[in-house]
């Protein structure tokens, strides 16, 4: 029967997936991912709340992430007579550098004719490495960065498993913004975690034998009490390495957020009546 060990002495005994992490950071190179989270308050069953379904590709390079090509599925609450749930419908999206593409489908609104993505500018989502990650994962735990790896892994226990190991670990959110200094969001507030957020971060990091990520599960339960509110995510990485090369969509399918907006604008103007005509 397997029995956790140190950290130290799962050093010794497995591969680092920290180093592997790092081997995989290449030009042109990606990762699959699909990946489930659910929200719910603390008693509840993490499959009962709402959520969001992800699925798609990272392409990686030295510094990190640098695209992704996703396609997202919001999940409705599980019916409570047994009934299967409306089916979501699937928005797709695409980040190539700082640039943003969401797909048309996403928005309720017009759009002319002919466009069927729209850009948002460079800043709308803030600094590119972690929030790239952020476009293809909802993890709190920046799985593509080596350093925070080696941290998380340092604060883990290990247990052999078939075909790998089994990493498991909690921190609490005054120790997350002590070790990783603002590194980590409050998914609540959308703001950092300092030391006086109430909090804590549980994860399960599954590796193959190389040291290669195969499966992480975390719950990220932001404040205290019975009930504090619980994002779990559950997330699946295969095809490590594989070529991949992400391109923006058409430019002539794209729409840029402004002139979108500004079309939407002249859309609700109504149309006026000529006050001379007889």
């Amino acid at each position: 029967m397997p029995v956790a060990t140190s950290p130290a002495a799962a050093q010794a005994g497995a591969a680092d997936p920290a180093s592997a992490l790092k081997r995989q950071l290449r030009n042109e190179h990606g990762v699959r991912i699909s990946e489930t989270n659910r929200y719910s308050f603390g008693k509840e069953s993490k499959v009962s709340g709402t959520g969001t379904r992800i699925s798609g590709s990272l392409q990686l390079a030295p510094p990190g992430p640098v695209a992704a090509d996703f396609t997202w599925w919001d999940l409705s609450r599980p019916r409570a007579d047994g009934l299967p749930s409306k089916k979501p419908d699937p928005y797709r999206v695409i980040r190539v550098g700082k640039d943003v593409y969401d797909d048309d489908g996403r928005y309720p609104g017009p759009v002319p004719e002919g466009k069927k993505w729209i850009r948002f500018p460079n800043n709308h989502r803030g600094g590119m490495a972690q929030d790239m990650a952020q476009d293809a994962s909802l993890q709190p735990i920046n799985v593509y960065e080596p350093s925070m790896m080696k941290t998380v892994l340092k604060r883990s226990t290990s247990t052999p498993v078939s075909g790998g190991h089994l990493y498991r670990g909690t921190m609490s959110y005054e120790e997350l913004s002590k070790v990783f200094k603002g590194a980590f969001i409050n998914w609540t507030s959308g703001k950092p975690i300092d030391g006086k957020s109430k909090g804590k971060i549980s994860w399960r990091l599954w590796t193959d034998r190389d040291g290669l990520l195969k499966r992480l599960i975390t719950s990220d339960t932001a404040g205290v009490g019975k009930d504090p509110l619980v994002k779990w995510s559950d997330t699946r990485y295969t095809g490590w390495g594989f070529h991949l090369a992400i391109a923006a969509p058409p430019a002539d399918e794209v729409i840029d957020e402004d002139d979108l907006l500004e079309y939407v604008r002249t859309q609700n103007t109504p149309i006026p009546t000529d006050a001379g005509n007889t």
